[in-house]
Order: structure tokens, then sequence, then C-alpha cells
């Protein structure tokens, strides 16, 4: 290697790698917690809607409709929450959750599209992290891909 040339590879020191750790079990515990909001909404709208207007099959639609908002809703508080738990910087990875939660939730089962926020602020925090090299954020989508294939052909 000659002096002074640089050849594009960028090491990652160990203690910036126990802070990437950190960062995605700190998405990870958030983006558990987001799976709250959700299920908040859907048990509150439960609790308050009036049988008599929900028909023969019941409020099924209505609580889907109730889960779908409190997802969104989830989504939107994301930033906060990231930042309460000290991801840093916190924008990025709630900006690009969505873009891991929304494939999971139409591919996935229910277990699965319930818990998709323990799987997509972790992705999104590697992804958007600003010391990881761009073929280790290859890797990370790559896989990531891989697993919505999985899902949509299971």
């Amino acid at each position: 290697m000659l002096a002074g040339v640089d050849t594009g590879k960028v090491s990652i020191s160990p203690a910036a790698e126990g802070r990437l750790a950190e960062r995605a079990v700190a998405a990870a515990f958030a983006g558990t917690i987001l799976i709250l909001v959700p299920l908040g909404v859907l048990l509150l709208l439960a609790a308050l809607s009036d049988d008599s207007r929900c028909g023969h099959f019941g409020c099924v639609g209505l609580l889907a409709d109730a889960w779908k908002v409190g997802s969104w809703a989830a989504i939107v508080l994301a930033w906060p929450l990231l930042h309460l738990f000290r991801v840093r910087p916190a924008w990025p990875v709630a900006v690009l959750a969505p873009f891991f939660l929304v494939p999971i939730w139409e591919l996935a089962e229910m277990p699965l599209s319930v818990m998709a926020g323990t799987f997509a602020y972790p992705l999104a925090a590697l992804v958007s992290s600003p010391r990881l090299s761009w073929r280790r954020r290859s890797l990370v989508l790559a896989l990531f891909l891989i697993f919505c294939v999985v899902l949509a052909l299971s």
C-alpha cells in the first residue's frame, strides 16, 4: 500500500461498534414499545364501540381500521420515543423505519405483523448509521429483501 493513498475502506473501532450495537438495541426496544400504541388504540376503540352498530359480523372492520390508525400513529410517535431512548440521530431512523414496517405489515401473518417494530427499527438504525460502510448497509438491505421474498412466497 502506498503512503498517503486512501483506499476508501472505513474501519470501525470497537467503541463505535459498541455504540452501533447500543443504538440497534435501543431502537429495538423503542419498536417493541411502539407495538403498544396500535394495541392501545384497538383496545380503546373496542371498549368505546357500540355493539349495536357492528352488525352481524361484529366489529371486525372497525377493529381493523383501529389497528391501521394505531399503526400509523406509532410511526408518528417514533421520533420522540427514539430520541428518549438516546438513538442519535433519531430522525433518520424514524423516517426509514416505515420502509421496513410496511412490507412486513403487508406480507406477514398477524403475530409477525404485530412484532414488526421490533425488527424494523433496528434495521433502520443500522442502515442510517453514520459510521457504517455502504457494503454493510447494502448487506442489511439485501437480507431484508430476501426476508420479504420468503414472506411473499410463504
